[in-house]
């Protein structure tokens, strides 16, 4: 297994990749014109996985100046438990590093087995903050999905929660 960058040709990979990722949530800025877009801004920061027969991961990663985000980490199930997530997370966190980011957020649905994955790496589950999130164009509704989340009092109420 060896990382390499992210190239714009990798999408036709990545996208299979990822739309049948457990726990992935695949929106409109995942679309060809979103991933180039993201990849033109943030492109050193954006790694794939090789496994001799092609793209059989990924990570990508931004930051605002201030804080660095890690966006769709994926191994393929025939490579999962042998290091390649763990490859990619130190190739980016070594990256987001060396661009000068020495805090790092990454967003995960709940009930994601990969916390445990994201345990073992270092990350830390917060507790102190709520996460907000507005869908700014089109119908607010779309990428959303109902689910059971027990807010901080625990009370198990359902709530719409942003994919």
């Amino acid at each position: 297994m060896d990382t390499r960058l992210m190239e714009a040709g990798d999408y036709d990979a990545l996208a299979a990749l990822w739309s049948g990722f457990p726990g992935n949530a695949m929106t409109a800025a995942d679309s060809r014109a979103g991933f180039e877009r993201f990849l033109g801004a943030n492109g050193p920061l954006c790694f794939v996985l090789l496994d001799g027969t092609g793209v059989a991961g990924s990570v990508m990663a931004g930051h605002d100046t201030r804080r660095g985000y890690v966006y769709h980490l994926a191994v393929s199930s025939r490579l999962q438990g042998t290091g390649g997530g763990r490859l990619l997370m130190e190739r980016v966190e070594r990256a987001l590093l060396d661009e000068g980011i020495e805090k790092v957020h990454l967003f995960i649905y709940r009930d994601n087995p990969a916390v445990a994955f994201y345990e073992r790496l270092g990350w830390r589950v917060r507790q102190d903050i709520h996460v907000m999130s507005k869908v700014l164009s089109g119908d607010p509704s779309t990428g959303m999905r109902e689910t059971p989340m027990p807010d901080a009092r625990g009370d198990g109420a359902a709530r719409t929660d942003p994919r």
